[in-house]
């Protein structure tokens, strides 16, 4: 741990991580690269924490975490040779080929990680033969702790001795992530280690106004967290501490919380004036204590290094940044086709509704072909996990895990209340190849869950071009008097996010057929399941009902006159508005969406061609509601076709009241459908 090849790899290691944050520091300048942040000053901490991990590790990173970045990627003796630093482990690519690409990403250039979509260090980089498996960072601090804590979890799943650590400035302990994260890692013991980089001002805000603790270590035992804090100027005690950390976590004894105290040497970014927060005299004591030159010094007077070795030690490192900055600076830029790259990736593809079954179908309700499509992708993947609050031993709010935990008790877990740490879980398992649906109690829920489906998972595959196979079940819509906060319909939140797939079925076999598609796409799925259907809808159904294609709207009832347009409870609502209307001798044709995102284009505007009228309903609020989408891509492909101006039947722009007389008075109906059809007919 502190021999002395172990403290000349570190003292290698913060040199190569200084010298490269130097160079960006003056490119900046220069403006050859737009925005920085600097490490200086953090190396003591990060470069022992790169190399405490091992093969398979992962690594949770910000953007002053060059340091432990470096030690993943490169092989000391590949990267140092001639520097008595062993042999070589024949894993990771080479040093040189690494340091190229990690100059190219930070300079937008094609060459690197994510070929120029990310900025600095959000990106990704896995590469399982060499045992990296980096996931990078998104701008909302402290979101990444969930992510970190799903992939321990993976790690524990897998009993793979593997553990995830991930780092953390001040100012991200006071987000609400944080500290679901790490209590979710406290109550199931996760191999996670997470390190605080307290440089005692955040962006620009002092501790003292922060938080009112002593110290944030203090955090920990509050969640059952063994905590302290160090010196992060010291690399060796940092690297006992970690090498502490590092073996609780692979003996199944849990989570460590590492605060590591570190001077504030630059701005929160280069040029953004931050620093002059920092009082000149405290400002001094930092530089005077950069951890880089005053190691290298302790080492000389120990003699480990001798200043021969020093010097040659230095100028190699040197030359090897320069080297790969140069060629990163002559490499090309991105192909503009690169912005329009995929933001979904492709998915299986399963063939249309499978027929009515004959024999030994059974009448089913629509949450029981549910929980049948989970009880059949559980059986069918080991690797399902199932997430959600009472899912476990309660068997969920409407008993759709029923007798699932009693099964898989590794598998169904229940979550503490905490939305947005169970779906950052999920994320996190996702991306170590643990397929995961996470179950909201009540759709209004995912409110608190937003960041970690729109800005992690939902982007992911544009970033990274990696997969994140979730599925978020949200039970949605009105009509059962349960109030403002569990009657909403928020299907339209999610289908203006790039990356997102979002599926609302009607009926039972929907139900079932697409959910099953959901969980083995490898996209993240928004699944609204509408609550007045669980348990009014029934339909004859085999024990297994296969998956069907998402994407694909179907016809439920054939017309001429009008084109009645729905999905989820509105489907409903829409067919016997066509029964009213066929009474007065009016055809209307169904079309139920079935998903939202990706929309059937084509099935809608054919259909709206047959009939020149459309009429679209939903039961979420008018404005913007996804019933405008669809009323502006039949405007765009049918226009010419129309006999009337499209109209749309959805709810008031009110929250849902909880009295049934004032629900009904705003619910979407069938009057309201068939005044529309007929205003629309007689325009």
């Amino acid at each position: 741990m502190n021999t002395p090849r172990d403290r000349l790899v570190r003292y290698a290691f913060m040199k190569l991580a200084r010298d490269f944050d130097a160079r960006f520091e003056r490119l900046l300048k220069t403006g050859r690269v737009a925005k920085w942040y600097s490490e200086a000053g953090n190396e003591g901490t990060t470069v022992p924490a790169g190399l405490a991990l091992e093969p398979g590790d992962a690594l949770c990173t910000l953007h002053r975490d060059l340091g432990a970045i470096l030690p993943v990627y490169l092989d000391p003796a590949r990267t140092f040779p001639g520097f008595g630093f062993g042999d070589a482990d024949g894993r990771r690519r080479d040093p040189g080929e690494l340091l190229f690409t990690l100059a190219c990403q930070l300079l937008g250039k094609a060459p690197g990680f994510s070929q120029g979509v990310e900025r600095s260090f959000h990106y990704g980089y896995f590469d399982p033969r060499a045992g990296i498996h980096h996931i990078g960072m998104i701008s909302h601090l402290g979101a990444m702790i969930p992510v970190a804590a799903g992939a321990a979890l993976a790690h524990e799943l897998a009993g793979s001795g593997r553990l995830a650590i991930n780092f953390i400035g001040d100012g991200g302990t006071s987000t609400g992530d944080f500290h679901e994260g790490l209590n979710m890692a406290a109550v199931w013991k996760l191999p996670l280690v997470v390190v605080v980089e307290n440089n005692r001002y955040a962006f620009s805000t002092p501790t003292t106004a922060q938080y009112a603790a002593q110290r944030l270590s203090d955090r920990g035992p509050g969640y059952g967290v063994r905590a302290m804090t160090v010196d992060g100027n010291d690399p060796d005690v940092m690297a006992e501490v970690l090498a502490e950390a590092v073996a609780q976590a692979r003996g199944g004894g849990g989570p460590t919380l590492v605060e590591a105290m570190v001077g504030r040497m630059r701005g929160h970014s280069e040029a953004d004036d931050s620093l002059k927060v920092v009082p000149p005299e405290e400002l001094a004591a930092y530089q005077a204590a950069d951890p880089v030159p005053y190691y290298a010094t302790r080492l000389q007077e120990e003699g480990i290094l001798d200043a021969v070795t020093r010097q040659r030690l230095e100028a190699h490192i040197g030359a090897l940044v320069e080297e790969s900055i140069a060629a990163a600076l002559e490499a090309d830029p991105p192909a503009p086709k690169v912005a329009r790259r995929r933001a979904l990736a492709p998915a299986p593809l399963f063939g249309a509704p499978a027929a009515a079954a004959g024999g030994s179908a059974e009448s089913t309700t629509y949450v029981d072909a549910i929980r049948q499509a989970l009880l059949l992708e559980m059986e069918r993947d080991e690797r399902l996990i199932l997430l959600g609050q009472d899912i476990g031993v309660f068997e969920g709010a409407f008993r759709v895990t029923r007798g699932m935990y009693a099964r898989w008790p590794e598998r169904v877990r229940d979550t503490p209340i905490a939305e947005s740490g169970a779906l950052g879980v999920a994320v996190g398992l996702a991306l170590a190849g643990y397929p995961t649906v996470v179950e909201m109690q009540f759709a209004d829920f995912v409110s608190c869950g937003f960041n970690q489906i729109v800005n992690v998972a939902a982007k992911l595959y544009y970033r990274w071009q990696v997969a994140c196979p979730i599925v978020v079940r949200l039970p949605s819509g009105g009509g059962v008097t349960a109030g403002p906060f569990h009657s909403q319909n928020p299907e339209a939140w999610f289908t203006h996010v790039a990356g997102l797939k979002v599926v609302c079925p009607a009926t039972a076999r929907d139900a079932a057929a697409l959910l099953s598609a959901a969980i083995r796409d490898p996209n993240p799925v928004i699944f609204c399941e509408h609550k007045f259907l669980y348990r009014r809808v029934k339909e004859d159904l085999p024990p297994e009902v296969p998956p069907a294609d998402l994407g694909i709207a179907e016809i439920r009832r054939a017309g001429s006159d009008a084109t009645l347009v729905g999905y989820g409870a509105a489907t409903w609502t829409c067919l016997e508005a066509a029964e009213k209307l066929a009474g007065e001798g009016v055809s209307c044709e169904v079309v139920d969406l079935r998903t939202l995102v990706p929309l059937d284009e084509d099935t809608v505007l054919a259909s709206v061609r047959r009939t020149g009228r459309a009429v679209i309903v939903h039961e979420a609020q008018r404005t913007g509601g996804f019933g405008a989408e669809v009323a502006a891509r039949i405007a765009e492909g049918a226009f010419a076709w129309l006999d009337a101006p499209v109209r749309r039947v959805a709810y008031p722009d009110r929250p849902v009241p909880y009295a049934r007389l004032l629900e009904l008075e705003l619910l979407p109906g069938v009057d309201a459908i068939v005044d529309a059809v007929r205003a629309s007919l007689a325009f």
